[in-house]
């Protein structure tokens, strides 16, 4: 998980970055990220053995596909090119404390005060480190919608590491994601395939198509790959604290990138992040 959300956090900045420059819509993106990863997983079908999914089960397959990769993952990126990165950065942060509810309501698990505790200071630790971003000022202006989009694909996710957790426990990584973004794919093409046709590759800058294969390849298929592999071994209410590291790996990224200076709050906040998840991985089910 710690490796998916390092590949994943770093995916918001270039999805932004290509959203901004003009040639590729939310909509194409989605779908450039959705069928290009389903690709990936037949793909690599050809070579990994898989195993045979059980004709009951297709239809909660299905259902994981569109909470997990259409709703939430699409509505993350069309609600990112309607609201500014700090806005979007502060709404993911609200997926754990979803989870944490839901996973009370639909799997029945304790919300013991150490696990609370944790996404606690986990959720005080991103908000540290987005508001100290903010500071400077400079953030594009907002759209409700996308502010609302994002928010929605937090419940979304949350719903899909609760409910659908016997399902994705119940299929190897490789096999349970193949068949989800095939579902997911079949559920866009109808809207988004007009879309996908009026993308001029040719006057995409070399960078954009780089960022595009980054966010398809390693943001996408590799960190689902692990993700799901991971919530074979680990608590939902644990995976979904492991999101706070996300704002994390953005400004260790801007750092590195030469956007940003190092403080001392930053310190600070990377503390109460890893904190944070330290406790809900330790806690006790029940």
């Amino acid at each position: 998980m710690l490796l998916a959300m390092v590949l994943f956090g770093l995916m918001a900045p270039f999805s932004k970055d290509v959203l901004s420059r003009g040639g590729i819509t939310g909509p194409q993106l989605v779908a450039l990220r959705i069928c290009g990863s389903a690709i990936l997983f037949w793909v690599g079908a050809l070579v990994i053995p898989q195993q045979r999914v059980e004709k009951r089960d297709l239809p909660k397959i299905v259902g994981a596909s569109f909470f997990g990769f259409v709703m939430a993952q699409g509505g993350y990126i069309v609600g990112l090119s309607l609201t500014s990165p700090i806005n979007a950065t502060i709404e993911l942060t609200t997926m754990p404390i979803f989870t944490l509810i839901l996973s009370a309501i639909i799997l029945h698990e304790r919300i013991t005060a150490r696990r609370a505790l944790g996404i606690a200071l986990g959720f005080t630790g991103a908000i540290l480190l987005i508001t100290r971003a903010t500071a400077g000022g400079g953030d594009r202006p907002t759209d409700f919608r996308g502010d609302l989009l994002i928010l929605v694909s937090q419940m979304g996710y949350a719903f899909f590491l609760t409910y659908f957790s016997p399902v994705i426990r119940k299929y190897d990584a490789f096999t349970f994601n193949k068949w989800s973004f095939t579902f997911a794919s079949l559920m866009i093409l109808p809207f988004v395939g007009p879309h996908i046709a009026l993308i001029d590759w040719p006057a995409l800058s070399t960078s954009t198509v780089g960022e595009i294969i980054y966010i398809v390849a390693a943001a996408t298929f590799f960190s689902f790959l692990l993700a799901v592999w991971a919530q074979h071994r680990l608590q939902p209410t644990t995976v979904s604290a492991y999101n706070y590291l996300q704002p994390f790996v953005a400004v260790v990224a801007s750092v590195v990138m030469g956007l940003a200076v190092p403080q001392w709050m930053h310190a600070v906040a990377a503390a109460l992040i890893f904190t944070g998840v330290w406790l809900v991985v330790n806690s006790r089910r029940h």
